[in-house]
This record gives C-alpha cells, sequence and structure tokens, in this order.
C-alpha cells in the first residue's frame, strides 16, 4: 500500500485499469428481433458455434448462394463473437461444412490478417460475371458465388471458396 501513497503511482495504477477495461470504440451491434426467419440449417449450425451470434448491422444480414460451386444453395450470414465484439461472417454449406470467417478468427482481410471485419456493405458476386483483378494479381476464376465486401468509399474485395479454404481477393483501393 505504501506504493498507492504516491500520487503518480496511484495515477498510473488507474490508468492501467481503465485501459485493461476499456471497451472497443465502435457502437455495439444492433440488436436483431427474435423472429429472424433464418433457414432451418442455418438455425441448427449457428447452435454449434456459441460464441456468435447473429448481427443486423446491415439490411441483408443473409445472402444466399452457392459459394462451393456445388449447385446447391449455401448461406452467408453476418455474425458477431459476443466476448470481443469482432464482426464476421458464418457460411453455412449445403452440405455439413459450415466455418466461421473474422468474428474473432483471424483471416486474410486487405492488407493483412484480421479478426474483424468491418465492412459496411456486401453482396453476392455470382460466379458468372468476371472478376476485376489489379495489374499485378493473376486473374482469378470464380468455382462457385463470392462474397464482395466493402466500404461505399473505401477497399472492396471478394471472398470466394477455393475448394479447401476461404480465400480473400483485393478488389479496390
Amino acid at each position: 500500500m505504501r506504493m498507492l501513497r504516491n500520487p503518480l503511482a496511484l495515477i498510473l495504477v488507474l490508468c492501467l485499469f481503465r485501459t485493461a477495461t476499456a471497451v472497443k470504440s465502435r457502437p455495439p451491434e444492433p440488436k436483431c428481433n427474435e423472429n429472424l426467419g433464418l433457414p432451418g440449417a442455418v438455425a441448427a449450425a449457428l447452435k454449434k458455434v456459441p460464441d456468435v451470434f447473429v448481427s443486423c448491422r446491415l439490411e441483408r444480414f443473409v445472402l444466399k448462394g452457392d459459394f462451393d460451386g456445388d449447385g446447391r444453395p449455401d448461406y452467408a450470414v453476418l455474425v458477431t463473437q459476443q466476448h470481443s465484439g469482432d464482426r464476421g461472417v458464418f457460411i453455412v454449406f449445403a452440405g455439413s461444412r459450415k466455418l466461421v470467417i473474422g468474428a474473432g478468427r483471424p483471416v486474410e482481410y486487405g492488407a493483412a490478417p484480421s479478426a474483424d471485419l468491418g465492412f459496411r456493405q456486401w453482396q453476392l458476386y455470382p460466379k458468372s460475371r468476371p472478376v476485376e483483378s489489379a495489374p499485378d494479381q493473376p486473374i482469378l476464376k470464380l468455382r462457385g458465388d463470392a462474397l464482395l465486401v466493402g466500404d461505399p468509399d473505401g477497399a472492396s474485395g471478394l471472398f470466394y471458396w477455393n475448394g479447401k479454404k476461404i480465400r480473400w481477393y483485393q478488389q479496390g483501393d
């Protein structure tokens, strides 16, 4: 307790406590209403990933596509990790495969891996649409639909399935 008598030490302890208990500086995720209307397979798969919840931060929080190119419908759902607040996407394939990208799990996103996917818009990018590529990137041929994510005034890119895992392909800055 002798250390706490020193005003400078007391200030340091308070600053460290405040830093350790600080919350991320983004607004909390909007709460979804109870009736989300999720497809049964998606609702069942979400129960097996208890550390995330559905995020309604964008108007369309579920996208349907054929992400692995097998001809069957798959779903992508916006999610948030409960304890960190990190945002991401939960993908439920028509088979038994499911995966979370972001939401506390590092994934290649932009220039560096990130566990928080803070994009402000997303849409389905059909596999039939040619992929624009930068001069220094190889041309990408999609095997299934992709997710085009980005910001209205910033960078954008595609999350796509390469047959083994989800990959990132930068579109623009």
